[in-house]
């Protein structure tokens, strides 16, 4: 399946999305109808490596389809993102991983909590995992989660963060997911207690951020050998993209036919110049994803690695995207006055949504442009960038 149809896929998808964003955030997570027209028209596979019949696209076009899907449901296009980052991080560990996931069903969902932790124990072929993670969105329906493990696989013996897959059946789900915005993705507690992970199915963080096991493989998908961190979150930022740009339409539309004391609210100028402003930090917003993820796809395609500096601007750029866009939804939600507030207006939802999205560590601004100026100053960042 080509790129395009899964992008024209997800634009049709986004009337039923919006008509089902009150129910989805009611819900406190994806509907099933939802999912399911994810599955039928085959969103949930956009970054599935192609030996299980995914569409293994490119990040740039990935991001591009996510973000659509997040102009009819925010939690929709985050929970998507969430999925789709998951399929690339997969195809960096050990084969045998892929196809314990999907092997038997290529519809599986993958979830994850990755802060690292456990109580994890080695035993014969691999290791025994214990313990609660937070922050999983999109779990209620997944298959296999990915976990943050502290493992004892570092330079003689030295314990470092592992990412482990284990089984939807080895985990418990705390429903605890009671939040002001993004309530739609579900993103719950869970609880493990002696799950086994096979060595296969764990993968040193300092390995993501090299490509994993992916990297070693002459004929590995350029996807796969992309490092993880400076790269494959702009799925986690592009959800704010799909949220200002269809704000922004709603408002246009909105106050097109708007008038205020005989007055055409369109002809006001205050009016005039906050659209302009927020449209042009959103188009900012949105040709930052689209040049970082193709000169990164372009590079793994070369066979070169991404600087230090690239790896910093790409870190800077995830926050960035995200602070721009909920600087114009801030800027665009003023423009609805009073009529803004009532929670029967679906737009106090994207607002509402956006300051939610923002607050992830990953698209924290402070880090990131911290991190950016350590390295473009020739200082050793605090912050790992692989």
């Amino acid at each position: 399946m080509s790129d395009t149809t899964l992008k024209s896929r997800a634009a049709a998808l986004v009337p039923a999305l919006a008509a089902r964003a009150a129910a989805t955030e009611a819900l406190r997570r994806l509907p099933d109808e939802t999912i399911a027209e994810l599955k039928d028209t085959g969103l949930h596979r956009i970054c599935q490596p192609a030996r299980f019949g995914g569409a293994e696209a490119p990040l740039d076009e990935a991001c591009d389809i996510v973000a659509t899907l997040a102009r009819g449901c925010s939690s929709t296009g985050w929970v998507a993102g969430v999925y789709t980052d998951h399929q690339i991080l997969i195809g960096m560990f050990d084969p045998r991983a892929a196809d314990d996931v999907w092997g038997d069903n290529p519809d599986a969902l993958v979830s994850a909590g990755f802060t690292p932790g456990g109580k994890n124990e080695r035993v014969d072929g691999g290791w025994q995992v214990s313990g609660s993670w937070e922050w999983s969105s999109g779990c209620d329906h997944a298959d296999w989660l990915i976990l943050g493990c502290l493992l004892p696989t570092g330079a003689d013996g030295a314990i470092e963060p592992n990412y482990c897959i284990v089984s939807r059946a080895d985990v418990v789900i705390e429903d605890n997911w009671h939040v002001m915005g993004l309530a739609g993705t579900g993103s719950k507690n869970l609880h493990v207690e002696a799950a086994f992970v096979p060595d296969y199915r764990a993968l040193p963080f300092r390995l993501a951020g090299a490509g994993g096991a992916a990297r070693g493989q002459a004929d590995a998908p350029a996807l796969y050998r992309l490092p993880h961190p400076p790269c494959v979150p702009f799925l986690l930022a592009v959800p704010s993209l799909g949220i200002a740009e269809s704000l922004l339409d709603a408002v246009i539309e909105l106050m097109a036919g708007r008038s205020s004391r005989g007055v055409r609210v369109a002809e006001h100028q205050t009016l005039q110049v906050h659209i302009a402003e927020a449209a042009a930090q959103i188009d900012t917003a949105r040709l930052l994803v689209m040049r970082d993820t193709s000169e990164a796809m372009a590079a793994m395609h070369d066979g070169r690695e991404l600087t230090p500096l690239e790896r910093a601007r790409n870190r800077r750029d995830h926050a960035y995207v995200v602070r721009q866009c909920r600087a114009a939804v801030d800027r665009l939600f003023t423009t609805l006055g009073g009529q803004g507030i009532f929670l029967d207006n679906a737009l106090q939802r994207k607002f509402r949504d956006m300051h939610a999205m923002s607050g992830h560590f990953a698209l924290n601004w402070d880090v990131a442009a911290t991190t950016y100026g350590q390295v473009a100053l020739g200082l050793d960042p605090q912050t790992n960038l692989k």
